[in-house]
């Protein structure tokens, strides 16, 4: 027997001899394995053992397409039966990292990048956008033309809406006042002119400017409106009502000649009815030789209780009319009273 032969032979034996698990641990000492890796980002035990295989195709795939070649292999102990699986250097970790946001189930572990919060300047802006031109060219000859096209009250409408958006506009103001930083100050610092931030940061330290201009603008106009006495605001209320007619022989307009009768000339102007057949009616009553006057008195020929329930809203509806009814004929028969 040669000295070759015997020197194989005794590095066989030796091999014989060596434990299984030690062996495939050294041939595969240094290298990242595919659940080894999975446990490292965080993964628990029982999902890197069901999807360490396929997570390890991705990255073998990967590895392929980067490297133009075979990656290497190595041992792992997958329930107690040593296994021949691909193998990664430290060197190539951002293989695996690739494979981890490439393969399905372990894409679903990448956190999501934070979403950077906005400057206070930049919140400021988006809430104020368009506040300062909603102030452009108010004046009072412009509540003036809104009078004369519209009413009376256009001029107020107008004004109060822009009064609710200052208060808004200082509370946005006041907000960035507090949140604003030395940081976000130097942050700024050195961007072109164009850039949205620097945009954002000037017009937020020059709001409180545009928020004064705005207050007086709307001080300036409506004082101006107000205190108008040019009298060149001619507003045209419609035509005026028909005067009322008065029957001959009667002494007050809508007399029918029914209650003439002991020198009185009477006139109803409503009646609200009551539960139970009880009303209130209202008269226009001139006696003669006395001056005339307007009487409300209780009709109740049934009850002592003077109510009336509505249960429907076309209930409510009519008592509301008659109402208003009543209350538009005594303004009207006030004219025929004493001073």
């Amino acid at each position: 027997m040669s000295h070759a032969l015997t020197s194989r032979h005794r590095r066989i034996a030796a091999a014989a001899t060596v434990d299984k698990a030690v062996l495939y641990t050294t041939i595969s000492a240094g290298m990242i394995l595919a659940r080894r890796y999975l446990t490292g980002r965080g993964i628990d035990q029982a999902f890197a053992d069901q999807y360490g295989s396929p997570f390890g195709r991705t990255a073998a795939k990967v590895y392929r397409t980067e490297m133009g070649t075979e990656p290497r292999k190595a041992w792992s102990n997958v329930h107690g039966k040593w296994r021949r699986v691909n193998g990664f250097l430290p060197t190539e970790t951002p293989v695996l990292d690739k494979a981890f946001v490439t393969y399905k189930r372990t894409a679903e572990y990448v956190a999501p990048a934070p979403v950077a919060e906005p400057a206070p300047a930049e919140v400021y802006v988006t809430a104020t956008a368009g506040y300062a031109a909603r102030f452009e060219g108010l004046t009072g000859d412009s509540l003036r033309t809104l009078e004369t096209l519209h009413g009376s009250e256009a001029p107020t409408d107008h004004i109060n809406p822009l009064l609710d958006t200052l208060a808004d506009w200082k509370q946005h103001l006041d907000r960035f006042e507090a949140a604003v930083t030395e940081t976000d100050e130097r942050a700024v610092e050195g961007l072109p002119e164009g850039d949205p931030r620097r945009v954002a940061w000037r017009a937020a330290n020059t709001g409180m400017d545009a928020f004064l201009k705005a207050q007086a603008a709307v001080h300036a106009a409506y004082v101006d409106w107000s205190f108008d006495l040019s009298g060149t605001v001619e507003i045209d209320d419609g035509p005026l009502p028909a005067p009322p007619v008065i029957a001959d022989g009667c002494r007050i307009p809508g007399c029918d000649q029914h209650w003439h009768y002991d020198g009185l000339c009477v006139a109803q102007l409503g009646e609200l009815p009551f539960d139970e057949g009880s009303s209130v009616p209202i008269e226009l009553t001139s006696p003669e030789d006395e001056p005339p006057y307007i009487v409300a008195y209780a009709f109740d020929p049934v009850a002592m209780n003077m109510r009336r329930q509505m249960n429907t809203q076309a209930d409510a509806v009519a008592f509301a009319k008659a109402l208003r009814d009543a209350a538009d004929a005594v303004d009207e028969a006030a004219a025929h009273l004493a001073a």
